[in-house]
């Protein structure tokens, strides 16, 4: 990359950072590079993977320029019509910043992709109305009506949500949030009834009627998949997988032969690739359950070689997240579960370094109020646990590059057991 090409991406980057007001991408999370994703979508109805925009952040490590078409989604989101526009508003003997953003360590996995996905979540999947200030007098709920409905099965699906904000003031600002992330809104008009969105990922959200920033009513989005469902994150909207393209015999996944269909090349795209099995598994819960599967990545030189893992248990309310990765990559990792966050940085989750020459075994579950995770069958982390029983609503694994699962099952103590496997199509 040229000097000159070097300055004007920065230039970029910084102009977007203004625009976001979210402070420095360099202590962005992986959720704020999601929430990026989903805003650089509504504004260019063009998607950005979480992975690529980390490429350009400097968060991950950068093997190839960015592509022209990814500079031009970038710079019309920044209001230009192209890249080329772009260019020639700028003054290009702007500074560079001391520390350079278009090389740095190694890629981390997001997740969040996703997201499901992202993930794909910690406690982000509710927010009581009463965690955020409200303004003005307390308004009453009963006077407000809002409720949700899937139009169809499948992805990507579209939600209609009928809502009633006519008892409002008449100055009143008026949103819908479709999920966790009170950023990620809609305006409507307190004189409309119905509002749209599209959903690109399966998972269970808690939708909100949001009116002068205080949340009035709740209701559940609920899209789910039709068995496993396989999805490649790149740089446009996600590449969903058929059935015949992620299972082989026992194992479930997505490998280097079915990227390549798509022209996909681990070793330059920084890419993701997902499993999501999302259901209602009416009979197993939060208080009482355990996930074990087998799991392995394939794409040992894809970007920084650290072959990153992250395994979601979604339930009402927020997610579990369990990571794997190369013993020498640790730091980069991250738990979560019940609403605790565990840094890598700042915790050891050398536990949770394997090799990935063969399948891995991962373990973890709540029973007597205590949440353990094995690795291997090792005992890697375990917690205490005081939250409320929630139902469990889904699965998703989220692959650096390539990767499959095999022998997953899903199991309380009441020998109530879901054989994932098993489940390829319902």
């Amino acid at each position: 990359m040229d000097k000159r090409n070097f300055i004007v991406i920065q230039r970029l980057v910084q102009q977007i950072e203004q625009q976001l007001g979210w402070g420095s991408g360099q202590e962005w999370s992986n959720k704020d590079f999601e929430v990026l994703s989903e805003q650089i979508f509504e504004r260019t109805k063009k998607r950005l993977s979480v992975t690529t925009l980390k490429r350009i952040w400097g968060r991950a490590e950068l093997v190839a320029n960015p592509s022209l078409g990814t500079l031009d989604i970038l710079s019309q989101f920044v209001g230009r019509k192209n890249w080329r526009e772009y260019t020639q508003t700028q003054n290009h003997k702007l500074s560079v910043r001391t520390s350079p953003i278009l090389r740095k360590r190694a890629w981390q996995v997001f997740l969040v992709g996703i997201m499901i996905l992202v993930a794909l979540l910690i406690r982000w999947y509710t927010f009581d109305s009463s965690e955020i200030q409200k303004k003005g007098p307390p308004m009453d709920k009963r006077l407000f009506a809002f409720e949700s409905k899937v139009v169809s099965t499948g992805l990507p699906n579209s939600v209609v949500f009928a809502y009633d904000a006519s008892s409002a003031d008449s100055n009143a600002q008026i949103q819908i949030q479709q999920d966790w992330d009170d950023r990620k809104r809609i305006e409507v008009s307190q004189k409309d009834s119905i509002a749209t969105c599209i959903y690109y990922r399966p998972g269970f959200f808690k939708s909100k009627l949001v009116v002068n920033e205080s949340i009035i009513l709740e209701d559940d989005v609920f899209i789910t998949t039709n068995g496993w469902l396989g999805m490649i994150d790149n740089d446009s909207i996600p590449i969903y997988l058929d059935t015949t393209e992620i299972s082989e015999e026992d194992e479930i996944g997505v490998d280097l032969r079915t990227l390549s269909t798509y022209q996909i090349d681990p070793k330059v795209n920084g890419i993701t690739s997902s499993l999501y099995y999302i259901n209602d598994f009416s009979e197993v819960y939060t208080d009482d359950f355990n996930l074990s599967l087998e799991i392995k990545n394939e794409t040992d030189n894809a970007l920084g070689g650290c072959q990153e893992i992250e395994v979601y248990m979604l339930y009402d309310g927020g997610a579990i997240g369990i990571p794997l990765a190369r013993k020498g990559c640790i730091s980069n990792l991250n738990l979560m579960a019940f609403d605790r966050y565990i840094d890598g940085k700042k915790n050891d989750l050398s536990a949770f370094g394997v090799e990935f020459e063969s399948y891995q075994e991962l373990s973890f579950g709540a029973e007597d109020d205590v949440f353990k995770v094995w690795v291997n069958e090792d005992l890697a982390y375990e917690m205490p646990v005081d939250n409320p029983v929630k139902a469990i609503k889904g699965i998703s694994v989220h692959f650096m590059g390539t990767g499959a699962i095999k022998n997953v099952v899903l199991k309380n103590t009441n020998n109530i057991s879901y054989r994932l496997n098993e489940n390829l199509v319902n």
